[in-house]
């Protein structure tokens, strides 16, 4: 199974999913304001959002949260998965400060190659409204595109790389990772 295989959501389903992961985050902000919320996709280029070598490094980044998580000792009150054809998703409600959250996550993505495919956002509660913790504010670079490691979202809006090409590296990191079978 590679990564061109799947179905490919409308615009509309995407659109509606990203207001809905938002309408989501903020109950959950309101219902836990004291918490951190970790909201967990995978970051996946072009059209295709769900299928079983997706839902396979999604569960990888699942395993990862949980291992970091409970290694630095931080309860889980709360947790949520949906798995949709937008991409499988997950939410954590975390005891824990949300900068000492991030920095958790920052380091996720950043120990393996495998762990740039992980978008792992840190949302809290700041007066009634939901904020979330840039990489910026810990001091960490923008996250770099997987080609040519420029600003990765300049290169995702330009549409610098093909598809095929940012696919490619995508299977080449999955495959020197040896956890997800292609």
């Amino acid at each position: 199974m590679g990564m061109l295989e799947g179905s490919i959501p409308s615009l509309e389903e995407v659109l509606k999913n990203r207001e809905n992961r938002s309408l989501f985050q903020k109950k959950l902000s309101d219902k836990f304001p004291e918490q951190t919320l970790i909201s967990l996709k995978c970051n996946i280029p072009g059209p295709v959002k769900n299928n079983e070598t997706i839902r396979q490094l999604f569960e990888i980044g699942k395993t990862e949260i949980e291992g970091s998580l409970s290694t630095n000792d931080y309860e889980v009150i709360y947790f949520k998965e949906i798995n949709l054809p937008t991409g499988p998703e997950c939410f954590y409600v975390v005891n824990g400060l949300p900068i000492d959250i991030k920095q958790l996550m920052i380091e996720i993505e950043e120990q393996k190659e495998l762990g740039r495919l992980f978008d792992n956002d840190v949302l809290y509660n700041k007066n009634g409204l939901i904020e979330s913790i840039s990489r910026k504010e810990l001091k960490y670079p923008l996250r770099q595109c997987l080609i040519c490691k420029q600003d990765a979202k300049s290169c995702g809006r330009n549409r610098t790389h093909q598809l095929e090409e940012l696919y490619e590296k995508i299977e080449n990191i999955i495959r020197s990772d040896g956890r997800i079978r292609l």
